[in-house]
């Protein structure tokens, strides 16, 4: 289960990481260089290979929850039209964890904790992200993590790779670094995939470091947990993290999905559709709306349906929607100004069984004018859009494309 430290314990934490807030984070290069994005604090990361793991029996285990502050709560990276970026948290980290025995209140030896991703198909990974933790009174800046890839349902079983990590802290805040370098390029399966990070306390104890989490975002997908008891013992078998104040681990996995292409049509529709256009510009002579092009496609569902948005403002600034503040296989969401505050949620369903057709479900908040188009893999168009100035109004469409075998 997870355990919060005392309130007072908090206060104590606060006043200690609060004059650290104004130095910028320290940075040592690995062999692999991991370039920061995003305004959340960074660090140069290298990446090796690292040992294998054994699965042992259970002992009783807790989550240690501590409350470390950051310098900057912005998000770290936004997916690229060919990456995907798949996270659970909002950005905003509020929690820190270690695992300890419940009955001892000991720390364990090591720690391991899993977060679980579903992929919408296989690919490559393009980064992973961890976010980890560094108290006021730890005296030691040096970082040292690994990074596994598993496979399963409930809790992670297969390992699939393992790498490890080294890096430096500042103390009194946590960093969110970008994983590059070996890590690039790993091949994964579609489905569950699950992304651990592995630890070992401190010595002494003050210098364990944290992994940092998530109380009040979105949350989604499940979590896990193991450790070592001690130096020299087996690994614990996993134990679910649920029934938590958690909703999600400071690890995020971007990966970049190949392209679907269309699938052959063996027997030529002797009434084919006429070609539709994809891009379908507004009337000019409608006031008040776009005629912007969205040119990016933040969102890709599962069977290939692309989500595109560009928006304009009132003083005729023009940009395009993102992605990367949560996604699955049939829904996203879309911000355009700041990744913490999403303006537009975005579904597509499988509704083939029902009436033959996918369903697509737009709710907008936003008074900006956009134009948003969601596209298939044979070239079929939805769109939807709003005038500047006006609350949008949210889209149902349960026939927007035909399904076909």
């Amino acid at each position: 289960m997870l355990r919060q430290i005392p309130d007072r314990c908090s206060f104590f934490l606060f006043v200690a990481v609060a004059a650290m807030l104004a130095t910028p984070l320290a940075a040592q290069t690995g062999r692999d260089l991991l370039l920061p994005s995003g305004p959340e604090p960074q660090a140069q990361v290298g990446m090796i290979p690292s040992r294998l793991v054994e699965q042992a029996g259970e002992v009783p285990v807790s989550v240690r929850v501590r409350d470390v502050r950051s310098a900057s709560h912005g998000v770290v990276g936004v997916p690229q039209a060919a990456t995907e970026l798949y996270r659970y948290d909002d950005g905003g980290l509020e929690a820190a964890l270690y695992l300890v025995n419940e009955e001892t209140e000991e720390a364990f030896f090591e720690f391991e904790l899993a977060q679980r991703f579903r992929l919408r198909g296989p690919g490559t990974v393009d980064h992973a992200v961890v976010c980890m933790g560094r108290e006021a009174t730890d005296t030691d800046a040096n970082v040292e993590f690994s990074v596994n890839f598993y496979s399963g349902g409930g809790t992670p079983q297969t390992l699939l790779a393992e790498y490890g990590a080294r890096t430096e802290l500042e103390a009194g805040t946590y960093a969110c670094f970008e994983l590059r370098g070996d890590v690039q390029d790993l091949a994964l399966p579609g489905g569950n995939v699950w992304v651990a990070v592995s630890w070992q306390s401190g010595d002494p104890a003050e210098n364990t470091k944290l992994l940092m989490a998530d109380t009040n975002g979105p949350g989604g997908g499940r979590r896990a947990f193991r450790g070592r008891a001690e130096a020299g013992g087996n690994l614990l078998a996993w134990q679910a993290d649920t029934g938590s104040e958690i909703k999600a681990y400071g690890i995020r996995l971007a990966v970049n999905h190949p392209d679907p292409g269309p699938d052959p049509d063996p027997d030529p529709d002797p009434d084919p559709d006429p070609d539709p256009d994809p891009d379908p510009d507004p009337d000019p002579g409608e006031e008040g709306y776009t005629d912007c092009v969205p040119e990016t496609t933040p969102l890709v569902f599962d069977g290939g349906y692309n989500v595109r948005l560009c928006y304009e403002t009132p003083d005729g600034e023009v940009g395009e929607g993102k992605g990367g503040i949560w996604a699955s296989g049939e829904s996203g969401l879309l911000w355009f100004f700041t990744a913490g505050n999403a303006e537009v949620l975005v579904k597509v369903l499988n509704g083939c069984s029902y009436n033959g057709h996918r369903w697509v479900f737009v709710a907008p908040v936003t008074d900006v004018a956009f134009n948003l188009h969601v596209t298939d893999g044979r070239g079929r168009s939805w769109s939807h859009r709003n005038r500047q100035g006006e609350t949008a109004t949210p889209a149902r469409d349960t026939s927007a494309f035909e399904c076909r075998e």
